[in-house]
């Protein structure tokens, strides 16, 4: 691991820390809301907070972990990258029934706040369609690790 890669951990746990103990105050904010639309507020930052915390400590976990088996890295790479993409298109067929769903739902629904709640889904269930494809090439054309071998396929293990 490089020095810049360690200074990055080092952020990323701090960053982790801030979100850990926002998700404890959201937690409390939730559990102490009676109305259901402040409750519903507060689960939606939560969650997010929640999705944040993971995706630092798996970005921890890539700059850390350096698979050193060559073969098992390259056949699970391969094959996790597969299923990826075979998963992810059939999650975005299920993402654009829920779209349709709440189009029919904001179309006979009347309440401005449950309205509100129910377009900011439809959003979000827009912006998972449109990002998940694009997420997959991403993932597929991103190297195996951080560090460089003489060619692309090569597993760079550190030695000590």
């Amino acid at each position: 691991m490089t020095g810049k890669d360690t200074e990055v951990i080092a952020i990323l746990e701090e960053q982790i820390q801030i979100e850990q103990d926002t998700l404890e105050n959201i937690v409390q904010l939730e559990e102490d809301s009676k109305e259901t639309a402040v409750r519903l507020a507060f689960l939606d930052l939560r969650l997010d907070t929640w999705k944040h915390i993971k995706f630092l400590e798996g970005m921890i976990e890539i700059l850390s972990i350096t698979p050193c088996d060559e073969w098992s890295a390259k056949v699970g790479r391969y094959s996790g990258r597969i299923r990826l993409e075979r998963e992810l298109s059939s999650l975005v067929i299920e993402e654009n029934k829920m779209i349709s769903l709440l189009e029919k739902a904001l179309d006979k629904i009347s309440d401005p706040i449950a309205k509100l709640f129910l377009e900011h889904m439809k959003e979000e269930e827009a912006s998972h369609s449109k990002d998940l494809m694009k997420l997959v090439k991403i993932i597929q054309m991103s190297p195996l690790q951080t560090k460089k071998g003489v060619k692309g396929t090569d597993i760079v293990c550190e030695t000590e």
